[in-house]
């Protein structure tokens, strides 16, 4: 501490380049988007989201939705949520409602097939349900449309070698 107490800027290698801060001046803040946050019971936002916490966000839901896992062996219930039955649709949505306390939601509004739920696409799928609790169920949904591409893809990759022609079978001798 007392090298820098006694250290004169004037005659540093560095003088000029960066500017010092007089006693007027003022260090900004750099907002965290917190400070936008009200704590009063009647008025309360949310802060905003940055790519980061939207990262963390995206992880923990997938952590909480592989619980439907299990509920889906038990049930027999496909991976590929366009193979659902209504009944299925109907299981997946229950199961959801109870395990994230979901409420008001309307299941005479889901009353479809695994394939005619996904096709509903975003928007319209989040007009059958209240507010946030569309975002928490399309979230759902969504992320097991892409596991079972993923594992689709994976199971195509791991038996490509199954049905592809050896190399050293030319196409005169397939004739």
């Amino acid at each position: 501490q007392p090298a820098f107490d006694t250290f004169d800027s004037s005659n540093s290698l560095f003088a000029g380049y960066f500017c010092s801060l007089s006693e007027d001046q003022t260090l900004q803040e750099v907002p965290t988007g917190f400070d936008s946050t009200s704590y009063e019971s009647n008025n309360c936002e949310l802060p905003l989201l940055t790519p980061c916490s939207k990262a963390v966000m995206s992880q923990a839901l997938k952590d909480t939705f592989s619980g439907f896992t299990k509920e889906q062996c038990r049930l027999g219930i496909p991976n590929n949520p366009w193979l659902w039955t209504e009944q299925q649709v109907c299981q997946w949505l229950s199961w959801a409602t109870n395990e994230f306390s979901l409420a008001n939601v309307n299941f005479h509004q889901f009353l479809m097939s695994g394939q005619d739920l996904c096709n509903l696409g975003k928007e319209r799928f989040l007009e059958l349900a209240p507010d946030y609790v569309g975002d928490i169920l399309w979230e759902h949904l969504e992320q097991m449309i892409k596991d079972s591409q993923e594992k689709t893809q994976d199971h195509y990759v791991e038996n490509s070698h199954l049905t592809s022609v050896p190399h050293w079978v030319n196409n005169n001798s397939l004739s």
